[in-house]
């Protein structure tokens, strides 16, 4: 949730040789200007914030048709268990340009094509990026290094969770049910690995005939 990263920024934790990355959950102006000031960040974009999602698709579209030797791109394509996935980055720079968050760089629009290649299905996703950091310290080919390296670890997180605790069945869906039923999974499995529990799964398939470990653990 926002308010435990908000939390989690003003802890007192040095963060200023890390680079913070963040789904679009947590992306907001409040914590963009709490960022601004303490660390390098990048950060997603989505439609949770219609404004600037509005205003980066304008200015995308408007350097393309007029200045496209501004824009730096950068592409993959991978092909492997059945599927061809193909990643195409570009990267402006924003330092003079007026965004509706503040100490913005550079903005990032990511592209990335699925295909099933038995059906010839195919799933297009786009989402922004918007970081502190200037070119010489982030490219395109490392806007979308850091981005896979999120999905890595966000796809991991899910699998536990999925698997673990069923959440892509889950029928919880009425006002912040979801967020609320995901911070306690995201809790349950960050509370189990920081007690060295290494197969989750089996720990909770334990825990289902006999909560005591659990609670001696949390004493």
């Amino acid at each position: 949730e926002k308010i435990p990263a908000r939390q989690f920024v003003n802890s007192g934790i040095e963060l200023s040789d890390k680079i913070i990355l963040a789904d679009a959950l947590h992306t907001d102006r409040e914590l963009v200007e709490t960022l601004e000031k303490k660390t390098p960040h990048m950060l997603t974009v989505k439609d949770n914030q219609k404004g600037l999602v509005k205003q980066l698709t304008q200015l995308f579209d408007w350097t393309e048709a007029r200045y496209p030797e501004l824009i730096r791109s950068f592409g993959t394509l991978d092909k492997g268990h059945g599927r061809l996935e193909q990643r195409l980055i570009s990267v402006i720079a924003t330092h003079e340009t007026e965004l509706l968050f503040p100490g913005i760089n550079q903005v990032a629009r990511l592209k990335r094509t699925r295909e099933i290649l038995k059906w010839g299905k195919k799933e297009e996703e786009e989402v922004f990026l918007i970081t502190n950091l200037g070119y010489d310290e982030l490219d395109a080919e490392g806007f979308l290094r850091l981005k896979r390296a999120y999905w890595a670890i966000e796809n991991k997180l899910h699998y536990r969770k999925d698997f673990v605790f069923g959440e892509d069945r889950s029928t919880i869906q009425a006002e912040y049910g979801p967020q609320n039923m995901s911070t306690l999974r995201n809790f349950a499995v960050g509370f189990l690995l920081a007690n060295g529990i290494g197969n989750v799964k089996r720990c909770v398939d334990n825990l289902q005939h006999s909560t005591y470990s659990l609670l001696a653990k949390a004493a």
